[in-house]
């Protein structure tokens, strides 16, 4: 049971990242592969506020996914909106390139030394004989909160629905006089804000290192794929089942492996149910249900 636990920790994480990599699939059409990049980024940036300049946890982390939302931006302005109308294909390999870019940036300004949070584990609270630290129960608690807060604003707001109707139809969208540019900018803010807030929640939980982001894009696309992309219900529930079932796998197999459940798991959706768990039917629906 405690490796549940871990998994759902583990797992609220990758739903965080796994939104932020499906709201630009959905919107702009393509898989943005350096959106991993983004969460190493995001977990050397707060190390550094923290561990260097003494800064407190939640404003470090708070700093972090902003600067790096309006980064993400800016990166879209300059990689890809000049490549956007040549396809998905075109900005596929553009954001391969710009993720070892990013890779090669990280490795230029931090070094290749692992890092750590220091002392932000908090006390450790039991439960019915199951242990999970306050860090844990802090990352579940914004993690949720987080997609809550998203839920709210693509189904409460004019631009949250501008961003809906983009993800339908975008060019029904623009004869509509929906603001596209508008609405690409704030995808690419929220997307990146997301990745950044899950390597922040990454570091917290383990050793911060260059190869965060290599290691985890397959596992955020096992959770998008599993999720269907194009339900924040479904990239949950996909989160948290991946989590757990990585967690609890590692009963079994070295940890070490656990890239290999969720390639796994991708290969068996893609050939079982490839339009994820809670499709019912192959159709072009809005980012959220």
């Amino acid at each position: 049971m405690q490796n549940v636990v871990f998994g759902i920790v583990t797992g609220s994480i990758l739903a965080v990242a796994t939104l932020g990599f499906a709201l630009v699939r959905q919107t702009e059409n393509f898989l943005n592969i350096a959106h991993a990049q983004m969460m190493a980024l995001g977990a050397f940036v707060g190390v550094v506020l923290v561990d260097t300049y003494g800064m407190n946890i939640f404003a470090a982390g708070a700093i972090t996914v902003v600067g790096l939302g309006a980064l993400g931006v800016v990166l879209s302005a300059v990689f890809f909106q000049p490549v956007r109308h040549q396809g998905g294909t075109v900005l596929l390999f553009t954001s391969i390139g710009l993720a070892l870019m990013m890779y090669a940036c990280i490795l230029a300004l931090f070094g290749t030394q692992a890092r750590f949070y220091p002392n932000v584990s908090g006390s450790l609270h039991r439960f019915a004989g199951i242990g999970i630290a306050t860090n844990e129960l802090v990352i579940i608690g914004l993690a949720f909160g987080s997609i809550a807060a998203l839920q709210l604003f693509l189904n409460g707001t004019g631009l949250g629905r501008a961003i809906r109707a983009v993800a339908s139809n975008d060019e029904l969208a623009r004869v509509r006089g929906v603001p596209v540019r508008s609405v690409s900018n704030t995808i690419w803010f929220i997307s990146s804000a997301f990745g950044a807030m899950a390597g922040v929640m990454l570091g917290v939980l383990g050793s911060v290192n260059t190869e965060i982001g290599w290691h985890n894009i397959l596992i955020v696309l096992a959770a998008a794929v599993l999720g269907g992309l194009r339900s924040i219900t479904g990239v949950i529930l996909a989160g948290l089942l991946l989590g757990i079932m990585m967690d609890v796998s590692a009963l079994i197999i070295p940890t070490a492996y656990r890239p290999v459940v969720a390639f796994g798991v991708l290969v068996a959706v893609l050939i079982l149910r490839p339009e994820g768990i809670l499709s019912v039917q192959r159709r072009k629906d809005a980012v959220v249900t």
